[in-house]
């Protein structure tokens, strides 16, 4: 399948390494924040649905990524009818922070099932930027993120220090500026885990260039859960008995959110 850089056909440029896009597909969703970062949503020759961004255009790399279209049937419950993107950090060849021979990106995807179950207990329908140990890029996040305007956005992660052992706490990022519901997302989730853990409060910061959150057109916060550095935290992190605090208390927060959406 032939994928097309929108960014030249927006433009009116029809003619893109030597090949004619002018009559292939005919797309109607662009997110153009940053310009180089083309997404789709389509129709390939063959009629097939299809989603995908490229990236990299100006810097000659040109990565291409399918995008996978998540589908799962809504449940009963007040979340009924409430899509929730959780996104669990890293992945893959990328492990995050290492400590002690836990990889972050395991405890981050360990979260994500968790609250996944409990939010769909809920009634939510729950979709995944990656449901294993598989890499996946930024740019495929947003992308994902992007295409599924009536979501939500939560991103899973747990921070580290290089040397410093005694930091420990929660943190949350959001991007507010034309995003406003992006700081009643983090504010409800963010508080949510902090009450149901009792976590120290490191606060909300709300302008991150944090690429899941700064690219975003939907509410989406980043959510640091802990420091796998710190030696009080590590063996909480690594609980199953306190993920599944961390997990509810997202899932009291999504709560929270789509009540205060509704008022």
């Amino acid at each position: 399948m032939v994928l097309i850089p929108l960014k030249a056909k927006a433009s009116g440029i029809t003619v893109y390494n030597g090949i004619d896009y002018s009559s292939v597909y005919d797309f109607d969703y662009y997110v153009s924040r940053y310009p180089d970062i083309a997404y789709y949503f389509g129709n390939d020759p063959q009629g097939a649905l299809t989603h995908f961004v490229t990236f990299g255009i100006s810097e000659g790399r040109q990565g291409r990524e399918n995008v996978v279209v998540q589908t799962p049937a809504a449940g009963q419950g007040p979340l009924s009818g409430f899509t929730v993107i959780l996104d669990a950090g890293h992945g893959g060849r990328d492990p995050g922070c290492v400590r002690n021979g836990v990889y972050e990106k395991n405890v981050n995807l360990s979260i994500v099932m968790k609250t996944k179950a409990m939010l769909e207990a809920q009634g939510a329908t729950v979709l995944l930027t990656r449901p294993d140990d598989t890499f996946v890029s930024l740019e495929y996040r947003y992308c994902f993120e992007n295409i599924h305007p009536e979501a939500v956005f939560v991103s899973i992660h747990c921070n580290a220090l290089a040397r410093n052992t005694s930091v420990s706490g929660m943190s949350a990022y959001c991007y507010m500026p034309g995003n406003e519901k992006s700081f009643d997302l983090a504010a409800c989730v963010y508080s949510g885990a902090v009450c149901a853990t009792g976590a120290k409060d490191r606060g909300i910061k709300t302008l991150s260039d944090l690429k899941v959150v700064y690219y975003s057109t939907i509410p989406a916060v980043l959510l640091e859960t802990g420091y796998l550095s710190s030696t009080a935290e590590f063996p909480l992190l690594t609980s199953p008995e306190y993920q599944d605090l961390i997990a509810a208390g997202i899932t009291n927060g999504i709560l929270t959110y789509k009540a205060m959406s509704e008022l």
